[in-house]
């Protein structure tokens, strides 16, 4: 293939979908150089085998290669290989869709190809032509029905009409749980329905889609697609497709679908916006609720960030006038705010067959509200049957062999598990250090509730069914709807979960919510912690009452006077709460008054690890250094905008087997902080060496 000829032919940049920066340059023929566009899939020849690969711009002539790296190579000619095949010529990729990747490739500092697995992920073309194959009849819509369903409440009609008024732009959604936000949501689709756009609503969990999905079918009378991991992929493929004909113009999703490739958006709503499940902690870390905003802008579309607890940066948003603000003060319909008790587990006599602290009182009102008919959520913030299994001879726990953190038993599945890395292991008979058989676990999760809370209430009340709802219970899109489906019916009578009952959930038959043990949601070394456990108690507590019987929280607790606690009990201190946050964020340079970045380096070695993030440290503090003047209008750096912590072990020090040390970069602009990124990057280049960037990470924890 070498020699002159090799010029007179075309080649194309492509990148595989795996965690690299660089791209690939590959041999097309004439036919194919013909069709191939930016957004093409094709197979290539990759190491030693072979891989899917995007095409990340037009074919062009060979000849342009020579001012390239490529060309510095020995015999450069004959190591350009040819594409294999063509798995989809038509881009698989929006141009809207295509300029919200670069733009987060850019602002995440992310691999180019983990971003486009997520734009398109490479599993749905394997085995496919291209995805506008399918061809199906359009919808019709039925206006009628639509309208006749379109009945506000005042305060409800006010921001429909405030964001109407001036469409295009972004707006907070600020309502108390059961205030009736998905009925704005509904009315504002209609809208955009109706002047021929699409719909894009975003979602932070997947246990929250069944339902919404039924409401927006039976509320806009049109077709709505649902888009969430567990998904079959040759539903996920067939969604695609549909999406991508025009045929699907209602899409329900997690994360992922703000990349989704619905056309001719008009309105995109991200439901629960605080929900820190928007955050994508591995591979591509990026933010879904930021990115709905700058494809919002990219499409010139309304976007409608929804929640009863807005997060601190979306409120400093609205101060800012960047974002306004609707609220929804009062709930929607008969139903009204629930009372909440909080329980003193210090001091309430407590059940002793129940292996979480489960104060006795707490259960008497289990058991009152299901003989009057009513059903109850019992709210834990741990999976599996007990947190760890200790020996009671010698103290000795059983840890995971890759990560700094103790296997969490799971005896239905008869197995220790980490619920980091996903290592398991059948549960010992006796202990590895003392060989003792007297091997206890300890510390209760849902696991362990469900079949205690189950025991004692069948007791009470025969015929009691109990349904847990949790990460190791819903495996499957089918496992999860039958589990709603029976607690919705009133075939189960108690919901026991984790935070995925917390998630928008509406119940009317819900009266009682019991959270079993408050503390460990804010008892955590992270600058979001109390901001977090406010949101997720007020969440949960919002699942009481939402029909015509009013409701009635408990909230078990070691510490009552938790502000966050304090807060739900006094709700006319909730803006105090929220400003001594905010004060607190402000004085310590926390978002939303800085922007954060992390650096983390991974090692088999753990002294290897910590050298390098030595030495990673110190470039970036000598170059801030050497750049740092006192006139801020030239510098490139203020020595007040910008700030290097650490390098520290990480919070959990080893995961799968690495060992991880922080440094973390505190700066008043996002410019700064960039550009102290692009010296980290230039770094790991000249060192060979793998670096891990997360910038707007979730927490320090």
């Amino acid at each position: 293939m070498a020699g002159i000829d090799l010029f007179h032919r075309f080649f194309v940049d492509v990148v595989v979908p795996r965690p690299v920066y660089s791209s690939y340059s590959y041999l097309v023929d004439d036919n194919q150089g013909a069709v191939l566009k930016r957004g093409s899939v094709v197979r290539v020849p990759f190491g030693r085998g072979t891989s899917l690969a995007y095409v990340i711009d037009d074919a062009k002539p060979v000849a342009e290669l020579e001012s390239t790296e490529l060309a510095k190579l020995a015999n450069w000619q004959a190591k350009l290989k040819p594409i294999l095949e063509v798995v989809s010529a038509e881009s698989v990729v929006l141009p809207e869709v295509w300029k919200l990747a670069v733009w987060a490739r850019d602002y995440y500092f992310a691999p180019w190809g983990d971003v486009l697995s997520v734009a398109a992920p490479s599993a749905l073309f394997k085995g496919t032509k291209s995805p506008r194959k399918k061809k199906t009849k359009p919808v019709e819509y039925d206006l009628q029905n639509r309208h006749e369903l379109s009945k506000l409440n005042d305060e409800q009609r006010t921001a429909y009409d405030t964001i109407t008024a001036d469409w295009g732009k972004v707006t907070l959604l600020e309502g108390v749980t059961g205030s009736g936000k998905t009925e704005v949501y509904l009315s504002l689709a209609r809208k955009a329905l109706d002047q021929g756009k699409t719909v894009l609503i975003l979602v932070p969990e997947i246990a929250l889609t069944p339902q919404l999905h039924e409401r927006f079918i039976r509320g806009l009378q049109v077709p709505v697609g649902l888009w969430h991991s567990v998904l079959a992929d040759g539903e996920r493929k067939r969604q695609f497709q549909q999406l991508f004909s025009g045929e699907i113009r209602v899409l329900i999703g997690v994360r992922s679908s703000v990349f989704a490739p619905i056309r001719d958006l008009g309105l995109i709503i991200v439901d629960e916006e605080h929900d820190t499940t928007y955050k994508q902690e591995d591979r591509f870390r990026y933010h879904s609720r930021d990115l709905a905003v700058v494809r919002g802008k990219i499409s010139g579309c309304e976007v409608v960030l929804g929640s009863a607890t807005p997060s601190l940066e979306t409120r400093q948003r609205v101060i800012e006038k960047k974002y306004r603000r609707c609220v929804l003060t009062k709930r929607f319909g008969e139903s009204v705010m629930p009372i909440i008790d909080i329980v003193d587990l210090s001091v309430e006599p407590r059940v002793e067959t129940i292996r979480a602290p489960f104060a006795e009182r707490t259960l008497q009102e289990l058991i009152d509200t299901i003989k009057r008919g009513e059903q109850a959520m019992v709210f834990l913030n741990r999976r599996g049957f007990a947190a760890f299994l200790i020996c009671e001879d010698c103290g000795e726990t059983t840890n995971c062999p890759h990560c700094s953190i103790s296997l969490a038993v799971h005896f239905r599945a008869k197995e220790m598990r980490c619920h980091l890395c996903g290592h398991s292991e059948a549960i010992p008979s006796h202990c590895e250090k003392c060989r003792g058989v007297s091997l206890s676990p300890e510390g209760a999760g849902t696991e362990s509730l469900e079949d205690d809370i189950e025991k004692l209430m069948t007791e009470a009340i025969p015929g009691t069914k109990v349904v847990r709802l949790d990460r190791d219970q819903m495996t499957s899109a089918t496992r999860l709807e039958t589990a709603l489906s029976s607690f919705r019916n009133g075939e189960s009578q108690i919901l026991v979960g984790t935070q995925m009952l917390v998630k928008g959930h509406d119940f009317p038959n819900v009266t009682l919510v019991v959270v079993v043990l408050a503390d460990s949601l804010f008892r955590f070394p992270d600058f979001r912690a109390a901001e977090r456990a406010y949101q997720i108690l007020t969440q949960v507590s919002g699942r009481a009452g939402r029909g015509k019987t009013s409701g009635r929280v408990l909230i078990q607790t070691f510490c009552p006077e938790h502000p966050a606690l304090e807060v739900l009990t006094h709700p006319e201190g909730v803006a105090q709460f929220i400003a001594d946050e905010q004060e607190a964020r402000q004085i310590l340079s926390y978002p939303p008054f800085s922007r954060l970045a992390r650096i983390r380096i991974e090692k088999v070695e753990k002294a290897e690890a910590e050298k390098l993030a030595e030495s990673l440290g110190d470039a970036l503090t000598r170059w801030v250094k050497n750049n740092v003047v006192e006139q801020e209008t030239t510098a490139i750096f203020s020595s007040r905008t910008i700030e290097i912590l650490g390098p520290s072990e990480a919070f959990i020090e080893r995961l799968k087997g690495l060992y991880r040390f922080d440094i973390t970069i505190k700066s008043a602009e996002i410019s700064p902080l960039q550009k102290l990124l692009r010296v980290a990057g230039q770094w790991a280049d000249s060192a060979q060496e793998t670096i891990i960037i997360d910038v707007d990470p979730s927490g320090l924890g």
